[in-house]
């Protein structure tokens, strides 16, 4: 590569959620780091976000609370197979593919792990993009030995475009069923979850002040933002070492402009399925994605709107 520089880490799956995470994709762009893919013990998540300034914009590892917040992830803590046989068709247990919990409500917890993660293009000076292929696996049955079913195969599309003021990563979910239908939600949690640094929380678990701030396009701040339909919500707020930078995320036309869940505490969850199930038959796919803008300067100074415009035209260009 000319441009950028990808490094590819050894794929291996941590025993416990606290245990280090296993780097499988690291990504710089002229010699600075912008972005990556990791995998803890349940889940492979995108790490670093970072700004063109350096700034990292988000918690791989809260301390706080929701430990399983780890920057930016995949997963839904409703998931359902089915079976059909001469009896009719039948719902096997539920599955939670969201916490660090072995049991989520009486729904045991699943993990999704990358199986390759080694294919990555170069498509221009500013533009990279990277394939990791994962299996969503079932909670452990069985006696001796324990084993894990594969109950879905997901493609995870990372696009990197870096710039001056700001570096864009898209991120896209590509899942579908293996030998059995699936079903996502009604899903509290979910589908995309991104989590802030500390510095750009508005507040703490506690409610107390943290310094960062919270706005959405139409205007609104703080908890007046969760639940509206906005083009783009952003945290953003200032490091110790006195930098301003800030995260700003976008959604693709195939979620059908959720409401935003912006929780103060530092979290942004983006989720087609609270409202309802979606069934997913064999030979079909959840093909859904999200824009992140990891940008220096508060939202204004980073031209957060026109970033969104960009993206809007981009993305009706697509469609044609």
């Amino acid at each position: 590569m000319k441009y950028f520089e990808a490094q590819h880490g050894d794929i291996r799956v941590p025993d416990r959620w606290d245990d280090d995470p296993e780097r499988l994709v690291q990504v710089s762009w002229k010699g600075k780091s912008v972005t990556g893919l990791c995998q803890s013990s349940r889940r492979c998540y995108v790490y670093p976000v970072m700004t063109p300034a350096g700034v990292c914009v988000t918690n791989e590892r809260p301390t706080s609370d929701h430990a399983f917040h780890q920057s930016i992830t995949v997963g839904n803590d409703y998931f359902y197979t089915y079976q059909t046989s001469n009896a009719g068709r039948f719902e096997d247990p539920g599955m939670c593919f969201y916490t660090n919990e072995p049991d989520m409500r009486g729904r045991r917890e699943g993990r999704i792990v990358a199986t390759v993660h080694n294919e990555c293009t170069e498509l221009s000076e500013t533009e990279l993009e990277f394939i990791v292929r994962m299996q969503w696996q079932s909670p452990e049955e069985g006696f001796a030995p324990k084993y894990r079913r594969v109950v879905g195969e997901e493609m995870r599309t990372v696009r990197v475009l870096p710039g001056e003021k700001a570096n864009v990563i898209d991120v896209r979910s590509q899942l579908r069923p293996t030998d059995r239908d699936i079903r996502l939600g009604p899903s509290r949690h979910g589908y995309f979850t991104v989590r802030v640094t500390d510095e750009l929380r508005v507040v703490d678990p506690a409610g107390i002040a943290q310094g960062g701030r919270l706005i959405d396009s139409e205007g609104r701040e703080g908890e007046e933002v969760c639940w509206q339909h906005a083009d783009w919500v952003d945290f953003y707020g200032t490091d110790a070492k006195g930098r301003t930078a800030g995260l700003a995320v976008f959604q693709y036309p195939s979620l059908g402009n959720c409401a935003w869940y912006a929780g103060t505490y530092g979290t942004i969850r983006v989720n087609p399925f609270r409202k309802g199930a979606t069934f997913i038959p064999r030979g079909e796919e959840v093909d859904l994605g999200i824009r992140v803008v990891a940008h220096d300067g508060d939202p204004e100074e980073a031209g957060v709107a026109k970033l969104y415009e960009a993206f809007q035209q981009e993305t009706a260009e697509a469609a044609r």
